[in-house]
């Protein structure tokens, strides 16, 4: 029998209109279910972990209200890609779409305080003018993100160029170290140019976060390799996980790949032979949500964080530097302290937040772990990150058939393109972008 967690709003995943949702347990699963008047119900699997996803969901929502600004914007700076990969979650090359004009970029940037900047594509470097983006964005005290395939990187020239130009950070396409898992996601083989981009990353100390998309079925096993990579190479500062979603090309071919969050989390902790422990990330993820809660940061449910820290080229848990077991109890205190005050609240997470590091008599952690926290107030620059830590994300990407109206409202980035305009959620951009090109394939073969 299912039991109703909470009522929402969400997208048909046929016609991609908003329609009234709920979210359920059933048989030991979590689910989103849609009502759509013409399309019927149909539900999608949001959790594995129904404990897991109640407590944090709750904790969420207890925290984080929605109604921050955004401070994370992606540039959608072309829809053109140098590659076609099968999984491709943002069409590209499909469909006719003008690149994002440098006048608009320009007035986008010249609009608000110091924001992170997405460049994202599908792929940005093939843009002539992305040096002068870069310093364009550098001048105006702005963060430059890449979001790249990594082809071009791997001229070490090319990418020279762009960190004098303004490039704090990539986040580079990166789904394990296997020829064969690229050939079934990328549609070709990537190891022989992986191996120069991750050099002239390196060669440069360009902060950089791998972003495996995991299909499932596919390339699991690739998750250990590549922590242990990052592990040993200090130039790497994020790792994070993309459960495939049913976006783009992705969305009939790779349907039965798909991967949400805890997913993707509950695979790492059997690859990792219990040095990820499902627990450990729970409660480090309240204290997350308690640290966006006291700077005001908008950031997305769907994206669950962990912390490593690097020791003698290998890496561990931060749960062996910070006694998480103590820090819970006072985090569930939180919401009823912020409700009565930000700055008390914040002075009492602060003051348990040190004691469980030296519980465990981690001064380093103590020095990381105020540096990052102010990163979420300052914005958050990989690039800023010293050599121990090793940032952690179990992520998903909003998709129709997961969208949740509750969820989007506090999404952690917004969007600027030209086939959609401007839109303060991303998880709204994505369902808005499916819409578009839905209503463009019924035109076509009309």
């Amino acid at each position: 029998m299912s039991r109703v967690l909470r009522e929402t709003r969400g997208t048909c995943p046929v016609c991609i209109e908003m329609v009234p949702a709920k979210v359920v347990e059933d048989g030991g699963r979590v689910f989103i279910e849609k009502l759509c008047p013409e399309h019927g119900s149909n539900r999608a699997l949001i959790a594995i972990d129904p404990a897991y996803y109640e407590e944090l969901v709750n904790y969420y929502f207890s925290v984080l209200p929605d109604g921050h600004r955004q401070r994370d914007y992606i540039l959608r700076l072309t829809g053109r890609c140098n590659m076609n990969c099968p999984i491709c979650l943002a069409s590209a090359n499909e469909y006719e779409e003008q690149d994002l004009p440098m006048a608009d970029i320009l007035s986008f940037m010249d609009g608000g305080k110091r924001m992170k900047i997405d460049l994202m594509g599908a792929e940005p470097t093939l843009r002539d003018d992305l040096e002068e983006i870069m310093r364009e964005a550098r001048k105006r005290g702005h963060i430059s993100a890449l979001h790249s395939n990594g082809i071009k990187l791997g001229d070490e020239d090319y990418t020279r160029r762009l960190v004098e130009a303004g490039l704090d950070e990539v986040h580079l396409q990166f789904d394990g170290f296997s020829d064969e898992h690229d050939l079934e996601i990328r549609g070709q083989k990537m190891n022989e140019n992986k191996a120069r981009t991750l050099a002239a990353l390196e060669k440069y100390n360009v902060a950089t976060d791998l972003v495996v998309t995991v299909a499932q079925g596919s390339n699991e096993d690739e998750m250990m390799k590549v922590l242990d990579y990052a592990g040993e190479h200090h130039f790497v500062k994020e790792v994070f996980f993309l459960g495939c979603r049913r976006l783009g090309r992705a969305t009939e071919d790779f349907a039965d790949q798909c991967l949400v969050p805890d997913e993707v989390l509950e695979i790492l902790v059997e690859k990792s032979k219990g040095k990820v422990l499902r627990d450990d990330v729970r409660r480090f993820q309240k204290l997350y949500f308690a640290l966006l809660a006291v700077f005001r940061v908008r950031k997305c449910f769907y994206i669950h964080h962990f912390l490593l820290t690097r020791r003698r080229g290998t890496w561990r848990s931060v749960a062996e530097e910070m006694d998480l077991t103590y820090l819970e109890k006072r985090l569930d205190r939180f919401p009823a302290l912020l409700r009565k005050g930000r700055l008390r609240a914040a002075l009492y997470l602060g003051f348990h937040a040190g004691i469980s590091v030296l519980k465990k008599g981690s001064v380093s952690l103590l020095l990381d772990g105020a540096l990052l926290s102010l990163m979420l107030a300052l914005g958050f620059d990989l690039s800023r990150i010293k050599r121990r830590p090793i940032l952690l994300g179990f992520i998903t990407a909003c998709d129709p058939w997961i969208f949740d109206d509750e969820v989007s409202a506090n999404c952690g980035k917004g969007e600027i393109s030209t086939d959609i305009g401007r839109q303060d959620s991303g998880a709204e951009a994505n369902v808005a972008r499916e819409r578009l090109h839905r209503k463009t394939d019924r035109e076509a073969s009309s």
